[in-house]
């Protein structure tokens, strides 16, 4: 039967008006992702403070310790007044500092000198290189010797070294590596073997989570610290961060705590913001370890 004139307008309408129906949801369900993104945006210009509680037979009175990583050279406030104030407040007993606290491209120090010259005011600090750094010392023509720089600034830079903290009747052994899983036996194993026969409380710290998994999850240990992975970037509710480029989609140790066999290992999210992806559900975080 042919169509007659009158029922190709209605159906000619009918269409017009489910296409209008689909933009008419449509544009405030993307005007309400566009909300969303700008306030994960805001939000990640502020941190948040992260407290873990720890128990020691080791230790003889509590001992406080502030982490943090890939800072990636942010600012928070002038100075990074706010950052150095928050520290201030917490009054750490020692300041651990885990890698990527600058970006490997970086000519200018300043933001990172400048803070660690203001929190060694506090407490002393304890820093292990990551990947950034590691660039920026060895892979770069016009390389920049970070850990000389720190140095000078009063930082106590961990190049697969160890040194001691005492804080009263208690000592720590802290160590830091600065290689990951792929050059941990080539470069660091041997370089440790006096930190994993200590009886005192160990304390290590690593830019990287997957040496962890890969390398040390047997190792004799109380604390191991890591970064690396800024949360997953986007962290998905009961499932944790969604990606990393190195590991790719959901990696293991993506921020928080976990259970070695013999310890305890404090993956921070991150307080700084890197590359063109925003940190969605994931702010910036500044964390802090009581030991009792």
């Amino acid at each position: 039967m042919t169509e007659n004139k009158a029922e190709r307008t209605k159906r000619r309408a009918a269409k017009r008006s489910r296409v209008w129906n689909r933009r008419n949801l449509l544009l405030p369900l993307l005007f309400l992702l566009l909300l969303l993104l700008a306030f994960q945006v805001i939000g990640n210009s502020r941190f948040e403070i992260t407290v873990y509680r720890l128990d020691s037979d080791q230790i003889d009175e509590p001992v406080r310790m502030v982490l943090m990583s890939d800072l990636h050279s942010v600012e928070y406030g002038e100075g990074n007044c706010e950052l150095i104030e928050a520290v201030r407040e917490a009054a750490p007993d020692l300041i651990l500092m885990a890698g990527d606290m600058v970006n490997q491209d970086d000519q200018d120090l300043h933001v990172i000198r400048h803070l660690c010259r203001e929190l060694v005011k506090i407490a002393p600090v304890y820093y292990s290189m990551g990947n950034h750094e590691g660039t920026m010392t060895y892979g770069r023509q016009d390389s920049i010797a970070i850990d000389r720089f720190l140095e000078e600034d009063g930082v106590c830079v961990l190049y697969n070294q160890t040194t001691e903290f005492t804080k009263g009747n208690t000592t720590l052994q802290i160590a830091g590596i600065s290689t990951s899983e792929s050059n941990y036996d080539k470069w660091s194993k041997s370089k440790l073997e006096d930190f994993w026969q200590s009886d005192d409380y160990k304390i290590l710290i690593s830019h990287y989570p997957s040496l962890y998994y890969e390398k040390l999850y047997d190792a004799d240990m109380d604390l191991a610290v890591a970064g690396h992975y800024h949360g997953g970037i986007i962290r998905i509710p009961g499932l944790g961060g969604l990606y990393h480029p190195k590991t790719g989609f959901f990696p293991k140790y993506d921020g928080g705590k976990y259970e070695l066999a013999q310890g305890t290992l404090i993956v921070t999210r991150g307080i700084g913001n890197h590359g063109l992806i925003p940190r969605i559900n994931n702010r910036p975080e500044l964390v802090i370890i009581d030991v009792e």
